[in-house]
């Protein structure tokens, strides 16, 4: 998919309900992150689990590859993306786009600190009430930035963002 085509296709997304919402009240959230290894994806699913308890997690990983020994073992996240699974100019496919567009969600929480394309896509296709990340050259996708130093892991990342999140006063 072309540049100009891809933005076709986000153009169409682009029509969101947007708002700031305090932690406590969101329902569903979305999260797009990345690792090096399915199993660090696995353990970092769990860490996420128990971090954000009592709300539907939805957890999009993205491995740049996946290794052979590593196809049979469990997914603990909801869907992942490979550099496979990605079109010639490493944009995600459309049906990628579709299912992130259809995820009815009240936050969207990318931990991206490398500015991954395909991740800065599926956020901006995403119909999120706000969406949360570590600024970058794709801020305008983000409602909320969070600058943070590149050394930084993306774990310190969600700690600031979960933090401003619960700190959103939201008047009725």
């Amino acid at each position: 998919m072309s540049i100009f085509k891809l933005h076709r296709v986000l153009k169409k997304y682009h029509q969101r309900d947007k708002q700031f919402v305090n932690l406590s009240n969101a329902k569903r959230i979305l999260i797009l992150t990345h690792a090096q290894t399915l199993q660090e994806l696995n353990e970092y699913s769990l860490y996420l689990k128990k971090k954000i308890p009592n709300k539907n997690l939805i957890i999009v990983g993205f491995l740049k590859t996946l290794q052979k020994r590593e196809k049979d073992e469990t997914i603990l996240f909801d869907k992942l993306i490979t550099k496979k699974n990605l079109n010639f100019w490493n944009n995600p496919t459309r049906k990628d786009i579709e299912w992130v567009h259809s995820q009815n969600v009240d936050v969207l929480i990318n931990l991206d600190l490398y500015s991954i394309n395909a991740l800065n896509i599926l956020t901006a296709a995403s119909n999120a009430k706000i969406k949360c990340g570590c600024k970058s050259i794709h801020y305008e996708i983000f409602d909320f930035i969070i600058n943070i130093p590149h050394e930084k892991d993306n774990k310190v990342l969600l700690e600031q963002i979960l933090f401003y999140l619960n700190a959103i006063q939201v008047k009725n």
